[in-house]
């Protein structure tokens, strides 16, 4: 449950960064965030975010988030829809995190992600209408790739955004893959024509633009009993269930 708040305080922009926070859990054992000292009855600890306190990005956390306002306009979070005597809901939002990109590379913090995806949103909506994928599927893959890394290298050699190794970039025409407009064609139209050979099977056209269409091919079209292309498929699976519309 505390590591549920800690991470709503990492997520949330509206609390000012510079501020105290404080965790309080009641009587009953409700527990609840808040900008000042707990009430009395209540367990007070204080939490001041810093680094050593912020929560690991390979921890996936699903639920959702409730800010409410008092009548003297304090601000509190809790997880619970339930509010006080004389509280107000103002907003709801769902939380989650994602884990570490199949490159290898770190998980940025969601900050840097959001900004990333709004840098990039214009190229994979051009994408999407081009080749007719479901932009969310698209930006999915680029998070379970490579967390919108531009610069992202696999140690198998896979590059940009969409992990590109070199024999597809030069099937498709990317000359640079590091470049995000010519990584994310090439990326998007090999993940339409995975589509289209596979009866628009969502979860083997991932499976194979993670494991090869010939390993898809070679299990009678089916996911490869690969640990790391099942884990692959419900990664991009639970990404596009939770929205990737919530970070822009």
């Amino acid at each position: 449950m505390i590591r549920l708040f800690l991470a709503l305080l990492f997520i949330l922009t509206v609390a000012q960064a510079a501020a105290d926070t404080y965790v309080c859990t009641d009587e009953e054992g409700d527990t609840t965030l808040t900008n000042v000292p707990c009430n009395r009855g209540s367990i007070t600890q204080k939490h001041n975010r810093s680094s050593r306190t912020r929560p690991q990005n390979n921890r996936k956390i699903i639920g959702y988030s409730y800010r409410f306002e008092d009548r003297e306009g304090r601000t509190l979070y809790t997880n619970r829809r339930k509010a006080g005597k004389g509280m107000k809901l103002v907003s709801r939002r769902p939380i989650y995190y994602y884990g570490k990109p199949r490159s290898g590379g770190p998980a940025p913090v969601l900050k840097v992600l959001r900004e990333r995806v709004k840098e990039y949103k214009p190229l994979i909506l051009q994408a999407a209408r081009d080749t007719g994928l479901d932009a969310n599927l698209i930006h999915a893959v680029i998070l379970a790739e490579s967390a919108y890394d531009p610069q992202a290298r696999s140690p198998k050699g896979a590059m940009g955004l969409m992990q590109l190794m070199p024999a597809t970039a030069k099937r498709y025409g990317v000359a640079n893959p590091y470049d995000p407009a010519q990584n994310i064609r090439g990326g998007t139209r090999y993940l339409s024509y995975l589509m289209k050979r596979f009866g628009n099977d969502l979860e083997l056209a991932v499976a194979a633009y993670n494991a090869g269409e010939g390993a898809v091919e070679k299990y009678n079209r089916s996911i490869p009993p690969y640990k790391e292309t099942q884990n692959y498929v419900e990664k991009v699976k639970g990404y596009m269930a939770q929205g990737m519309l919530a970070f822009y």
